[in-house]
C-alpha cells in the first residue's frame, strides 16, 4: 500500500514532533526495581526462614558506558522517578517517529517530490516513453 502523505504534510509533522521534543519535562532512563535484603545478624527477624528480609529498597537501574549502575531511591520519590522514566519513554517514541518522518521526507526528496521544482515532478509523472530502441538480437 502506497503512502499518500505529501511532502508538505511530512514537514508539518516534523515541526510538530520537534515542538514535542521541546516540551518534554525532566526525564531519565532506567527501571525501578524493589529489593529485599538480609542484614546477616543472627538475632534479626530477617534471619528466620521464610522472612523476605528488610525492604523494600527501591533501586533505579540503568546502563552507563556498558555497565549496569544502580541508585537507591527513597520511597517518597517513587512517583517522581516513575514520571521521569515515563517521560524518557515518551522521548524515545517521539524520536522514533521523528526519524521515520525524516526518512519519508528524504525518500520523497530523492524521488523528486519537491514543492520548489514542479517541472521535475511533472516529468516524473508523465507517461512518455524513451525513444531509445533496444539492439536487435
Amino acid at each position: 500500500m502506497a503512502d499518500t502523505v505529501s511532502l508538505e504534510e511530512l514537514r508539518s509533522r516534523k515541526v510538530r514532533l520537534l515542538d514535542q521534543l521541546g516540551s518534554l519535562a525532566e526525564l531519565r532512563p532506567g527501571s525501578l526495581v524493589s529489593s529485599y535484603r538480609k542484614c546477616g545478624k543472627p538475632q534479626c527477624h530477617c534471619s528466620r526462614e521464610g522472612d523476605p528480609g528488610h525492604g523494600p529498597i527501591w533501586l533505579l537501574t540503568r546502563k552507563l558506558e556498558g555497565k549496569t549502575v544502580s541508585k537507591v531511591v527513597d520511597a517518597q520519590a517513587l512517583d517522581v522517578v516513575r514520571a521521569q522514566i515515563d517521560e524518557y519513554h515518551r522521548l524515545q517514541d517521539v524520536v522514533r517517529e521523528l526519524v521515520e518522518t525524516n526518512v519519508k521526507i528524504c525518500d520523497a526528496m530523492l524521488a523528486g517530490e519537491t514543492e520548489d521544482d514542479p517541472e521535475r515532478a511533472e516529468k516524473r509523472d508523465s507517461k512518455a516513453h524513451s525513444r531509445r530502441k533496444s539492439k536487435p538480437s
